[in-house]
């Protein structure tokens, strides 16, 4: 059965009052209900719409179904000549949206395929990177460039909330965010803090704009301040670079390198400068590793500690949480280079 929303969103596709955005989930919506192609072409018939140009494009092979569809409204038996041409240009656009559903992604210019994942990114979703820091210099190839890259980290993803993993010498190092905004960290699940959202120190919040990956913000940020261009193509994967189009003391990223499956539309991985006053301070690397439910306690501190801990809060005595945190970023550093002299 088609949905409703769907039949509107047709609908309005034909009375030309979709957005591009809506347009793709209208694209991904008819590849889920396979049925809907048959009203596509009955609402055909009342706005008798892109005839002109289905001449352009070659029709795909039909499913039985639709050819025999198609034949139906195209016999003389049945319609008057006028009726023809309109049931004509109905499977016209019919034959004219499939092309365009399956025309390969590489038709898309960087910027549209950036919108599309951009539009199709589920805030919800947990994801998992393998992070990598480096301070090699900084990325001016055009292509992606051959590092070599060790996982020093694991990065949980939900939304705004993280939790990141590394494991050191003397025990784990897990640090994150939860729902609420509050930063957290543990060392060796031991000794924790945590810090309410209207109190992180300014230190923390640079870790964790070094360390953590917003994927909504970033492909906002390139579609508005960036000049995109592919360096690869293939049928499951678009490799695009990005260059800022001007770079100002405010800027956090310098160049970025971004990895879409154009089919799923998943970021399969980012490379990209991090900036403070226009300084490069490492090159960072997230690489997808799994995409899965996982528990709200995975962000929060509670879930990863040991039941002896000691957690440290605002109502801690003066300067407490401070040598812990001290502790935690001279940890953090090790996992972390220093900064290019380039």
């Amino acid at each position: 059965m088609i949905p409703e929303s769907l039949r509107q969103q047709i609908d309005q596709w034909f009375d030309g009052e979709l957005s591009e955005a809506d347009e793709f989930l209208l694209r991904a919506s008819l590849e889920r209900f396979p049925e809907s192609l048959d009203y596509f072409c009955d609402r055909g018939l009342l706005h008798q719409m892109l005839a002109e140009s289905s001449a352009a494009c070659a029709p795909p092979e039909l499913s039985t179904e639709s050819r025999s569809r198609a034949m139906r409204l195209l016999s003389p038996s049945r319609w008057s000549r006028r009726a023809l041409l309109t049931a004509a240009s109905a499977v016209a656009a019919c034959v004219l949206l499939c092309c365009l559903l399956f025309l390969p992604a590489a038709a898309a210019s960087p910027a549209e395929l950036v919108r599309r994942t951009l539009a199709e990114f589920q805030s919800a979703a947990d994801r998992c990177y393998a992070v990598a820091v480096e301070s090699e210099g900084p990325l001016r190839r055009t292509g992606f460039r051959r590092r070599v890259r060790l996982q020093d980290s694991s990065l949980w993803v939900r939304g705004n909330s993280f939790v990141q993993s590394f494991e050191a010498e003397d025990g784990q190092l897990v640090w994150g965010r939860n729902a609420e905004g509050a930063v957290w960290f543990s060392v060796a699940g031991e000794s924790a803090a945590i810090f309410g959202s209207d109190e992180i120190p300014e230190v923390l919040m640079d870790a964790c704009e070094l360390r953590t990956l917003q994927l909504p913000a970033l492909l906002e940020t390139l579609l508005l301040d960036y000049e995109l261009q592919y360096s690869s193509q293939q049928p499951d994967t678009s490799r695009i670079v990005a260059r800022p189009r001007s770079v100002t003391v405010s800027s956090k990223y310098g160049n970025v390198e971004i990895e879409i499956d154009p089919r799923s539309l998943l970021v399969r991985q980012v490379t990209l400068e991090r900036l403070r006053d226009q300084r490069l301070v490492a090159v960072v690397s997230f690489s997808l590793t799994e995409v899965r439910s996982r528990e709200e306690s995975l962000y929060e501190l509670s879930g990863n500690l040991q039941p002896t801990a000691t957690v440290l809060d605002r109502n801690t005595k003066v300067g407490g949480r401070s040598e812990l945190l001290r502790r935690f970023l001279q940890k953090l550093r090790v996992h972390q280079p220093e900064p290019s002299a380039e």
